[in-house]
């Protein structure tokens, strides 16, 4: 409801963080919703330590392959006592992400072009 109204007047920049992590938890079909509405998605890595890394990163492959690498944007959310630093943490998500077959440019385009493209906040989405 809120992409809506935002596309209805006229934003030009929208991301959906967290997108599949509580409490938002979107199902794929409501990210390509808002994906065509030109919101990003935010993939969040997270640590990549924890038990449930895998599963997570599956789960989001899964979605970014059926949103598309031009919606989506990839976080590290880390920095908390216990976790990977962000550089290091972030570096091990792409890795992962790597290893399920994202090519190096579509990469680049989640994690360098479309946050570039948020911050210009003059310019349109391409």
């Amino acid at each position: 409801m809120l992409l809506r109204e935002g596309r209805k007047q006229g934003v030009a920049h929208m991301i959906v963080t967290h997108a599949m992590n509580p409490p938002i938890v979107m199902s794929v079909a409501q990210m390509q919703e808002a994906a065509s509405l030109g919101a990003f998605i935010e993939f969040v890595g997270g640590s990549m330590t924890a038990a449930d890394a895998a599963a997570r990163v599956d789960r989001f492959a899964d979605a970014i392959r059926r949103i598309g690498p031009a919606s989506c944007i990839l976080s590290s959310d880390l920095g908390q006592k216990g976790n990977a630093l962000p550089p290091d943490g972030y570096a091990a998500f792409l890795m992962a992400l790597r290893a399920k077959g994202f090519s190096e440019q579509e990469l680049d385009v989640m994690s360098r072009k479309n946050p570039a493209a948020v911050l210009r906040a003059d310019e349109p989405r391409p």
